[in-house]
């Protein structure tokens, strides 16, 4: 007896989400987008998620028994998702710092050589496999394995695994977002808008689906309840999408970021040029972003004002966050040292924790990101 291949509203939304996540991988993974650590590992969250979706979409139709030969082809992908959600946040997070990536995808690796005990059995072994799950009144009872694919019960526990994985690295994500509003002075809040509210949000979304496995496990027991699961995803990657084009400055005139996020402010004018003042002086009388310590919330402290006034005043009248605006005060006094007679004086790692930076790596960046140039071209050009 032929299955019968169904295409529904479900079929729909999970086909159009995986067109979608391949379509935002591709941009995401491209040359040009690659230069942005964040923007790799989201791109291969992306494919990976389309990947995973693609297979339950696969199933749910039945077109899964015409290339049988690919069934559970996306299953080691269980345990890259969560470590490249994570990385993201990691990166986008921090964009200069570093951090060792391959122990994170130990365990993906490792399922993956063990899929292999499955996807190395005879077309005839898969194709009853699925018929048992999605179709049993067609299962013939005979499976035909040509030795044990699951000798020591991993897969038969996947889903319990999973969940556990993906909860450990919801964990580390949430601990780093929480340091990082910390850091920035900024109060922690499930919902709102302010500069993190996209990761915080993504990790949201991160535990609804996780919400939704655990559901699905409990109320269906099988895979066949997994279009629900699929059909989230499928809207995880319409958001991604809509995020992407929505923060985009093809859309906005230069500036207009700035002022649709503080339009609710009641910050004035003199006000503003106040703070300006304050925060000037500070930098010129005492060198503050030679503090290695410096954030914003110590910044705001320091001029008696709250971090989101600063913040404000710092992205209005400079035209940039206060990352890349401390970066500009300590790069620039790095070049009036290279360009003096004592330039030969100092090494790289001395003149970097001069100007306020803990690693040699992480000055050289964002030196080369403002002139072009690394810390020693620069000092080879002036000689």
């Amino acid at each position: 007896m032929p299955i019968e291949i169904r295409f529904d509203i479900f079929s729909l939304l999970i086909l159009l989400g995986v067109f979608q996540g391949f379509f935002i991988g591709y941009f995401l993974l491209r040359r040009i987008s690659r230069g942005v650590k964040r923007n790799i590992y989201l791109g291969l969250f992306v494919l990976s998620l389309s990947l995973t979706i693609l297979e339950i979409l696969l199933n749910y139709t039945g077109l899964i028994a015409r290339v049988i030969w690919l069934d559970n082809f996306s299953e080691p992908l269980n345990f890259a998702l969560a470590p490249l959600f994570y990385l993201y946040i990691f990166y986008g997070l921090s964009p200069e710092k570093k951090s060792k990536v391959w122990p994170h995808f130990v365990i993906f690796g490792l399922y993956l050589l063990y899929s292999l005990l499955y996807q190395l059995q005879p077309a005839g072994f898969k194709l009853n496999s699925y018929l048992s799950c999605y179709h049993p009144d067609l299962f013939p009872g005979d499976y035909h394995a040509l030795f044990d694919p699951d000798p020591f019960l991993i897969r038969r526990y996947i889903y319990e695994l999973t969940l556990l994985h993906f909860l450990f690295y919801q964990v580390l994500a949430v601990r780093r977002l929480y340091l990082e509003y910390k850091k920035r002075g900024f109060k922690f809040r499930l919902f709102g808008k302010d500069e993190l509210s996209h990761y915080r949000n993504f990790e949201l979304h991160f535990v609804v689906v996780i919400l939704i496995i655990v559901w699905v496990k409990l109320r269906f027991g099988r895979d066949i309840g997994d279009y629900f699961i699929a059909s989230y995803a499928a809207f995880l990657l319409y958001l991604t999408s809509f995020s992407i084009v929505s923060r985009s400055s093809f859309f906005t005139e230069a500036g207009a970021e700035v002022v649709v996020k503080y339009q609710k402010s009641s910050l004035a004018g003199p006000q503003k040029d106040e703070i300006q003042e304050k925060l000037e002086a500070l930098m010129r009388d005492e060198r503050y972003f030679a503090n290695n310590l410096a954030s914003l919330s110590d910044l705001a402290n320091r001029v008696g004002e709250t971090p989101h006034r600063v913040s404000q005043v710092i992205n209005e009248k400079y035209g940039m966050n206060f990352f890349n605006w401390l970066a500009s005060y300590r790069i620039e006094e790095a070049k009036q040292i290279l360009s003096g007679t004592d330039r030969k004086k100092y090494k790289i790692e001395e003149l970097a924790e001069m100007v306020g930076y803990n690693s040699k790596a992480t000055f050289n960046k964002a030196f080369k990101n403002q002139t072009g140039q690394t810390p020693s071209e620069f000092r080879d050009s002036i000689s």
